[in-house]
């Protein structure tokens, strides 16, 4: 009887052999798939983060930035953990603030380089009136992020705010707690980082998504400093995505530092960002986290997230 079971199967084995298609249309079906399969899911995780889309693309779009993230994917960390941070509502489905799933998922996306996880930490600690842990987070995230950790725009900031929420003894114990996280967890970040600027250079050789203006600064235009005076130091980051014509096409904050207001008055900096156009990229749309700085009524484009 299981002689004749396993006859039969490799017979249909043969069969399938046989009526199999070449292994090069195989492979180009396949990538095919691949990009339908990807770009739905982008979709989806776009109509999860920009909040405008119905409950079942969104409830896909959790789901899969979830699967991502438990399997230690650092970005969709950095992603879902944001969306902890301040919540979403997508047609019906609605997903609330949670401190302790926010932090778990930006946690473990900052010790894998993930930097702007560092910073949304030290907002929701202070948030959760932890000025400590803040500190913590907050010196981390100056130590990587700045070169030759020049005190100045949202990083330094961020820092103040925070330091001034400590007593004395409790500042020398934020900065003994930062030199031992950062001795802990020094080589997973780095290594994280450098494996970021690797995946960055693929994309740029295959894709050219380097920006056609690389300006580090920019002036904010007049009548948007009168209302940003008051404002503090900020930082938004945003998904992007960018068509083949090197334009914006769909644009979506994922947080936004201190207050989420600020998504709305950086927006038309990141829209008008612009990259090299790309017709044989083999995608309609290339997707990428484009982090905006304000400092001083000017705004940066920074190069880490």
């Amino acid at each position: 009887m299981h002689r004749a079971r396993y006859t039969l199967l490799a017979i249909a084995l043969a069969g399938l052999a046989v009526a199999a298609p070449p292994a090069l249309a195989a492979t180009d079906t396949m990538a095919a798939a691949d990009h339908a399969t990807k770009a739905l899911r982008d979709a989806d995780q776009f109509a999860l983060i920009s909040g405008r889309g119905n409950a079942h693309a969104c409830q896909a779009g959790f789901e899969s930035l979830r699967h991502a993230a438990l399997r230690g994917k650092a970005s969709d960390q950095l992603t879902l953990g944001a969306l902890y941070l301040h919540g979403r509502d997508c047609g019906s489905f609605h997903l609330a603030r949670d401190a302790h799933e926010a932090s778990l998922y930006l946690a473990h996306a900052a010790i894998q380089g993930r930097l702007l996880a560092m910073p949304a930490l030290a907002e929701l600690e202070v948030r959760r009136g932890r000025a400590l842990q803040a500190n913590v987070w907050a010196l981390a995230y100056l130590h990587y992020a700045v070169p030759a950790q020049q005190n100045t725009g949202y990083p330094a900031s961020l820092l103040h705010r925070t330091l001034g929420l400590l007593s004395q003894t409790q500042n020398k114990q934020a900065l003994a707690d930062a030199n031992a996280f950062i001795l802990r967890y020094n080589a997973g970040i780095e290594a994280g980082l450098h494996r970021q600027m690797l995946a960055k250079l693929q994309r740029d050789a295959a894709c050219r998504i380097q920006p056609v203006h690389r300006h580090p600064h920019e002036t904010l235009w007049q009548p948007s400093v009168l209302r940003i005076r008051p404002m503090h130091r900020a930082l938004v980051l945003y998904l992007v995505a960018f068509g083949r014509d090197g334009h914006v096409h769909k644009l979506a904050p994922v947080f936004a530092v201190p207050q989420w207001r600020y998504a709305r008055r950086f927006r038309v900096i990141a829209e008008n960002r612009r990259v090299e156009p790309a017709p044989a990229c083999g995608r309609a749309l290339r997707w990428a986290l484009l982090p905006v700085e304000l400092d001083n009524h000017r705004y940066r484009i920074t190069g880490r997230t």
